[in-house]
């Protein structure tokens, strides 16, 4: 290990050395020299001359790249141009030799793989003598998943190019195409457009047709801006009733219409339609949401709904608490190696008390550097003691079956012979808690309190505010300031007993509730009462015994301040990487798998407990509902039952108002009008749409009565779409004299319906009558106002 001063071991395998770089590639490391002169910062100009050792270190490992091996040593010598297909290629066999090698995280080889495109990308512009690197090279497959949502529906194409102009012609056509040639993203910045003339050929309206004869360019067509902006807006709404698309992308593409029409209005010599993308605003909509239960767990597998969703929760908690559970029992063996002088093994068999003391050795002087450094023995800032010991032990500990004898196998991984990594993450293990510890603890207490993940990393070390005789009072940093400065000289006498009861228990909670009333904590502060039998209570003291050795190995005041720290080769931090980067094998590692989701299925398992969004709210700590709804609340199960609950709201509310008015509903008219209205009910076919029994005789008109059912309204609803399209062919004396107030007699029960609180309901009815219309099956009533 003499050359693990390296900041990762695997540069000393990997990577041809220094030495060898200037002496064999003296005009190559000149060149990479001035290149990181430009690079203002230590940290990166060393990656960047690491980058091309790794290189070099792979073509010279690799028979198929001797050729260019020999070049890069003298390029003065032969023709870069015979190198520019070799080099992509050696450049992708660098990154998977890094990625294959053990050494490197697959994050780690991509950026020194991209750190070594981009020196040869420089290399070959501002150095004529090196081969040039295509302006794009990709190192691993993309996963694009294109913008369908869900590709068990029919969704509309995009209309092709030569369609479109045989729609709008050649001159639309060409303005078209030298609008995509200038724009950035010129394919996908005229998609939009395209999949706007799908939607108008597949459902047209007046305003559409407008619009393509203005832009065929046909005079006398009345085209103005809000055309436009309707065409836009009817494109939007058919690409969202297909439920194919994201909104995120249909908003994107209307909005490309629009600034294309824009471009369209600012043409010479063009009498295009006037458009600014300004008129059509586009909010912001959330991604639709997701769960634990659309991560592919096998076994979730069969189960639907929130049956799955809670056992998707149940299976990465106990995934996590075992992980958690394996540390804990890896650190209590690994005693002795702490303290090699104490009496702790002397009942161990005599190969277990070797291996013990081997291991031990790097223990301690990984101690004593963490203590004198706050690094580690191999980084560049730690010290390195008893070093000829520490590098024999090291090269024993490379055996997995040397940790197995010191009954540590139980997080040993299954490898023949250990890398450098894998042999600091068992010694670190050792000494206290580490990454995997630390967060596998966070995922149990993410999984019991729904909490956001910065709120969790800010938990204080006291991270009791005080213990009650079934829970606990847990809460991040800034909430539990202003509990103590509302407690005051209360704080010690809750931090003085072990368990409150009577009195002070009543004064805890009471200062706790003020606490959460004040409000001025901020709105992504948390805080619950966490039951000693809570998984998420064990959790917590279960990792205490391997926390509390990491203070003294470092100076850090946020360390210091907070209960979840960890220690690597860096030294104790407590900074956290992404749960699937640390994990990679079993549960924890499935892809999309984030404290986010968690949070997120703990929320909608919590709503389905407390029933409404607004009981939800106190449970996630947010001031108001609106987070809830469009970022925690969005998953397709969740909405449905959200829009289940208002339907069945909706008709609770239906039968108030039927209930409060005691009678159906009716009109206060004086008798001339109602006689009038009935009259022109009977005249125009509609009685009963409206109220009117239609075996009722003429003579003397019966009172009004109109109950609000869904079958009611959707006839009353019909009979204004009927008025509306009979408006343009009706005679007009007649039109006048009846149509008009029939219009009128409506619109007034409608407006009276809205007003009792039916609003919804009659969009609701409103558009599922529009769409059996459209689709045929439903026929609109005839009315008699045509004749003469």
């Amino acid at each position: 290990m003499e050359n693990a001063q390296e900041r990762f071991a695997g540069a000393s395998s990997l990577a041809v050395s220094h030495d060898e770089f200037w002496r064999n590639y003296p005009a190559l490391a000149r060149d990479v020299a001035r290149y990181t002169s430009f690079l203002k910062s230590k940290g990166k100009r060393t990656k960047y001359v690491l980058a091309p050792r790794l290189f070099v270190g792979g073509i010279e490992a690799d028979e198929r790249f001797h050729p260019l091996r020999d070049f890069l040593r003298n390029p003065t010598i032969g023709n870069s141009e015979d190198f520019a297909d070799i080099l992509p290629v050696a450049l992708k066999a660098s990154y998977e030799r890094l990625q294959g090698s053990g050494f490197y995280s697959p994050a780690i080889a991509l950026e020194h793989s991209r750190n070594a495109i981009g020196v040869f990308r420089w290399l070959g512009v501002h150095g004529n003598i090196y081969p040039k690197v295509p302006a794009k090279l990709d190192l691993k497959p993309e996963n694009r998943k294109g913008p369908r949502k869900n590709r068990c529906v029919d969704a509309l194409q995009p209309m092709e190019m030569e369609e479109i102009a045989s729609i709008l012609g050649e001159t639309f056509i060409e303005d078209f195409k030298v609008y995509r040639d200038i724009s950035a993203r010129g394919t996908q910045k005229v998609l939009g457009l395209r999949y706007l003339m799908a939607c108008i050929k597949f459902s047209p309206s007046g305003d559409s047709d407008k619009l393509l004869a203005a832009l065929s360019g046909r005079a006398r067509v009345m085209c103005d801006a809000a055309t436009v902006k309707a065409v836009i807006d009817g494109g939007e709404a058919v690409l969202t009733k297909s439920k194919a698309f994201a909104p995120a992308t249909i908003n994107g593409w209307m909005r490309d219409c629009g600034f294309i029409f824009e471009h369209l209005t600012g043409l010479p010599g063009r009498s295009y339609p006037h458009y600014s993308r300004r008129y059509k605003r586009f909010k912001y909509t959330p991604p639709e949401g997701t769960s634990l239960a659309s991560l592919d767990f096998p076994e979730t597998r069969g189960l639907l709904g929130s049956a799955k969703l809670r056992a998707s929760m149940d299976l990465v908690r106990d995934a996590a608490m075992e992980v958690v559970r394996k540390h804990v029992s890896f650190f209590n063996a690994a005693a002795p190696a702490r303290s090699p002088s104490s009496n702790a093994a002397e009942d161990l068999p005599r190969s277990q008390r070797s291996a013990l003391r081997t291991i031990g050795v790097v223990v301690e002087a990984e101690v004593r550097s963490l203590e004198q450094t706050g690094s580690s023995q191999f980084s560049k800032s730690g010290r390195r003691l008893n070093i000829k010991n520490a590098n024999e032990a090291m090269k024993a500990l490379e055996d997995p079956a040397l940790w197995r004898d010191a009954g540590l196998g139980v997080l040993v991984p299954d490898f023949e012979v250990l890398a450098f990594q894998q042999i600091m993450m068992l010694v670190m293990a050792c000494i206290g808690a580490t990454k995997p510890a630390v967060l596998a603890s966070k995922i149990v207490f993410c999984c019991e309190t729904g909490w956001n993940r910065q709120p969790i990393d800010d938990i204080p070390r006291e991270v009791y505010q005080f213990r009650l005789s079934d829970d606990a009072g847990v809460a991040s940093a800034s909430f539990v300031q202003v509990f103590k400065n509302r407690a005051g000289h209360l704080v010690q006498t809750l931090l003085e007993h072990s368990e409150l009861r009577g009195g002070r228990r009543s004064d805890a909670m009471a200062v706790w509730e003020e606490a959460e009333r004040e409000r001025s904590w901020g709105d992504f502060d948390q805080r619950c009462l966490l039951s000693y039998t809570s998984p998420a209570f064990e959790a917590l003291e279960l990792l205490r015994p391997l926390m509390e050795p990491l203070d003294a190995l470092s100076n850090d005041e946020r360390v210091h301040d907070r209960y979840f720290k960890s220690v690597s080769v860096l030294g104790v931090t407590c900074d956290q990487r992404a749960i699937t980067s640390v994990f990679k094998e079993g549960t924890l590692s499935t892809a999309g798998l984030t404290f986010r989701l968690i949070r997120k299925s703990y929320l909608q398992l919590t709503l389905r407990e407390v029933g409404s969004v607004e009981a939800l709210r106190s449970h996630a700590g947010h001031a108001g509902t609106g987070v809830l709804l469009s970022h925690y609340l969005n998953s397709p199960d969740i909405r449905r039952e959200l829009e289940q609950s208002t339907r069945f709201f909706q008709n609770a509310v239906q039968s108030l108002v039927v209930a409060e008015v005691g009678r159906p509903l009716q009109l206060l008219l004086p008798e001339v009008d109602h006689e009038w209205f009935y009259n022109l009910a009977r005249v125009s076919g509609v009685a009963s749409a409206v109220g009117y029994g239609v075996s009722t005789p003429v003579a003397g008109a019966p009172a009004f009565n109109f109950r609000p059912s869904d079958e009611n309204v959707r006839a009353l609803l019909a009979l204004r779409m009927a008025l509306d399209a009979e408006e343009t062919v009706a005679n007009p004396r007649r039109w006048a004299l009846i149509g008009v107030p029939l219009c009128g007699f409506v619109t007034a029960v409608v407006a009276r319906l809205e007003t009792a609180g039916m609003g919804r309901l009659i969009k609701r009815i409103t558009e599922s009558l529009a769409i059996d219309v459209r689709e045929g099956r439903v026929v609109l009533p005839i009315l008699n106002l045509n004749g003469c």
